[in-house]
């Protein structure tokens, strides 16, 4: 008699980010960390270790050169693989933010699907944008853009430190971007960065 065990749930968590208004003008950074479910709470705890006295989570603009590289050795060490969609138009100065997100979080969400993750959580940027996420997905799933099933939800930066992981992806690829790529080159091979 053959067992066969349940499938193990996997799960992504994402944040956003811009890059340097100078040196890397109209880029717009979507990442997603990708972890199985019964991994997340050594995550957590490896995420939560990183912080100093008195820091309410990590968030790597805030962070100096050493620290981050000392974040970014964390994130390289844990067990996720993340998923980056950068829509960069250096012409397109005035655009809209929104715009951008729109278009990296249909790149991304796509891309989550056709890995098996089931449910993503993405970082709360207050009640009236979490819903124009949602409705974003909504629209996906109408018109079919978007093949099987995925939850989505958010939540606080400071309440859940596995968003600390893909806010680190997102300012690796930032500095990489910009000419620093010391930090990047930690989760290079744990990463696939997708152009827009």
């Amino acid at each position: 008699m053959t067992s066969t065990k349940p499938p193990i749930l996997v799960r992504a968590y994402a944040d956003e980010s811009g890059s340097n208004h100078v040196k890397d003008p109209g880029t717009y950074i979507l990442a997603a960390a990708v972890i199985e479910v019964p991994l997340e709470e050594d995550v957590r705890a490896t995420m939560n270790a990183m912080r100093l006295p008195g820091q309410a989570k990590l968030h790597w603009r805030d962070e100096q050169h050493g620290r981050r590289s000392s974040i970014a050795r964390a994130v390289a060490a844990s067990p996720t693989e993340h998923v980056v969609v950068v829509r960069s138009d250096p012409a397109d100065l005035g655009g809209s933010r929104e715009r951008a997100r729109r278009k990296c979080f249909e790149a991304l969400m796509w891309e989550l699907t056709g890995l098996g993750v089931e449910h993503v959580v993405f970082e709360s940027r207050g009640k009236a944008d979490d819903k124009r996420d949602a409705h974003m997905l909504d629209a996906m799933r109408r018109t079919h853009a978007l093949q099987g099933k995925i939850r989505l939800d958010h939540a606080r930066g400071r309440e859940e430190p596995l968003l600390w992981v893909p806010d680190a992806v997102c300012g690796t690829v930032a500095d990489t971007r910009c000419g620093t790529i010391e930090h990047y080159a930690h989760i290079e091979s744990k990463t696939t960065i997708i152009d827009i």
